[in-house]
């Protein structure tokens, strides 16, 4: 910061010469501590700005990602009722009873398995 010349009337005493000195070096002081905050706040909306921009290139990718699920789905779908339409009643038996067997074997492993975990506070 620059600072400025002290100008004083010609008919001001010493006193009054060192009391406009002492107040130019609170305004100086003032500003030095104004200029520093201003630049604070600048680089706080700086990274305000590049946490705004990751966070737009985050949700763009995550609407990409759901678009490809919602089409991959779509065309599971289309598949799978292709599929009922021109299957043979004893073939999707066999794949209800395959699910249903397959989920059931999934369910007691887990349970054996979580079973054998110890739970809080308890000695394995």
């Amino acid at each position: 910061m620059s600072r400025r010349t002290n100008r004083t009337p010609v008919g001001e005493s010493s006193s009054g010469q060192n009391e406009a000195f002492e107040l130019e070096e609170q305004n100086d002081n003032l500003l030095e501590g104004l200029s520093a905050k201003v630049s604070a706040l600048h680089n706080v909306s700086i990274n305000i700005n590049d946490e705004v921009y990751s966070q737009n290139r985050l949700l763009e990718g995550s609407v990409e990602t759901f678009g490809r699920f919602g089409s991959m789905f779509d065309r599971t779908r289309h598949q799978l009722t292709h599929t009922l339409a021109t299957a043979n009643k004893r073939f999707l038996c066999y794949l209800t009873l395959a699910l249903v067997f397959t989920v059931f074997s999934l369910y007691f492993i887990a349970k054996h398995l979580l079973s054998k975990v110890p739970r809080r506070g308890e000695l394995p």
